[in-house]
């Protein structure tokens, strides 16, 4: 069997290494990237603060494993059993899209030219920035009250103390979280100096941010407004959501392709567990359940359908303070937390085990497991016909 991996993340990295332990050989693993490196995307935050990443290249993660390593960026995916990397043609007769997602910068007028994000590149360039900024107490306003947002604001403010941070949110900031996980929130943004507004924006010029009814001034904006999958998903024939995720079953497998796996944030499950959210810890539950299924059926065995249960969120405030939320069975949140300087231990023991799963995959040790509901799916076919009808 040869499997084609496009994608050189967290979901395409460990469906990859997994794979290629399991088969010892027996089924031909490649792994494309776009980048020879790793890229931590849940430290990009800490990188657009100033602190040095820490570059892994990805031949070294996957060496002596068997897989092959091609660098460069896919253009075209035929369904049929093709992938086209610049001129050269990969066949497959599976293939596991694991391209991951990127910041939204068309869906509001202006991001694309007046915003930083936290995409690798991005976040280099803003801090270099900022040292300058913080000294003449400049204004920076990150945009987006999810977890990009809130971590980035968090961040710059306790790394930049003369910056004036805004974090600018639509909705309820922290609104998957109990009143005590709100309360913290609020509390340690506001320790950190950060000041919070909310609203709905319509457009970023050079140097505001307009809203409906006002403006907020900035010296340097940072864009955490949404994420979005790649296009090529789209034009490559894939049945895709607003935000461009391919819709898969409960296999994770494509809408109508019984060859292609769409893990990571490019995916998105038509049936229980949905929606998934968007990050880090669902795409290795994702890409260890599609090695764990290629295994299989290499061998001729079935596999059961994917599951899994979102425990926690966990996120950073700075480096000395924290919040974990843990979700009950049915995930509304606890009424209790991990908060300060336990959350903020436990937030990095998370960020640094995740780096230990993949060294320990690249060993062949299998450890890295999920929590699971026990729910019992109906059959593809039928997930299909429901969601037509």
């Amino acid at each position: 069997m040869r499997v084609v991996i496009p994608g050189g993340g967290y979901a395409g990295l460990i469906c990859a290494l997994r794979l290629a332990r399991r088969t010892r050989g027996q089924v031909a693993v490649t792994l494309v990237s776009a980048s020879p490196w790793f890229v931590e995307r849940i430290r990009l935050h800490e990188r657009a603060a100033g602190s040095e990443p820490v570059k892994r290249e990805l031949a070294e993660m996957v060496a002596g494993t068997g897989i092959t390593l091609k660098i460069g960026r896919v253009t075209r995916i035929d369904p049929r059993g093709e992938v086209l990397l610049g001129d050269e043609r990969l066949p497959f007769e599976q293939l596991v899209v694991a391209l991951g997602s990127h910041v939204d910068l068309d869906g509001v007028p202006g991001v694309r030219e007046h915003a930083f994000t936290l995409d690798a590149a991005s976040a280099a360039s803003l801090s270099e920035r900022l040292p300058a900024l913080a000294a003449r107490r400049g204004r920076v306003v990150v945009v987006g009250g999810g977890l990009t947002g809130i971590e980035g604001a968090s961040e710059l403010a306790e790394a930049h103390p003369g910056l004036q941070v805004t974090l600018l949110y639509a909705g309820e900031l922290g609104g998957n979280y109990s009143e005590a996980g709100r309360e913290h929130l609020r509390r340690s943004l506001t320790r950190l100096g950060v000041t919070l507004e909310q609203g709905r924006v319509k457009r970023l010029q050079a140097g505001s941010v307009e809203l409906e009814e006002r403006s907020v001034p900035f010296d340097a904006c940072l864009w955490a407004g949404g994420f979005v999958a790649p296009e090529l998903l789209r034009q490559s024939g894939l049945s895709v959501n607003a935000r461009g995720q391919a819709l898969v079953d409960s296999y994770l497998r494509a809408l109508g392709h019984e060859n292609i796996h769409v893990i990571g944030d490019a995916a998105a499950p038509v049936a229980p567990p949905s929606p998934m959210l968007m990050g880090c810890k669902t795409a290795l539950p994702m890409g260890v359940y599609v090695a764990e299924r290629l295994s299989r059926l290499s061998r001729g065995q079935d596999s059961e359908p994917f599951d899994y249960l979102d425990t926690a969120f966990c996120i950073s405030l700075g480096r000395r303070d924290g919040l974990v939320q843990p979700y009950r069975q049915d995930g509304s949140p606890t009424g209790w937390v991990f908060r300060g300087r336990l959350g903020a231990w436990l937030k990095e023991a998370i960020c640094v085990g995740v780096s230990w799963t993949l060294a320990a995959e690249r060993k062949g040790l299998h450890f890295f497991a999920w929590r699971k509901t026990g729910r019992k799916l109906s059959p593809p076919a039928a997930q299909e016909r429901r969601l037509a009808a």
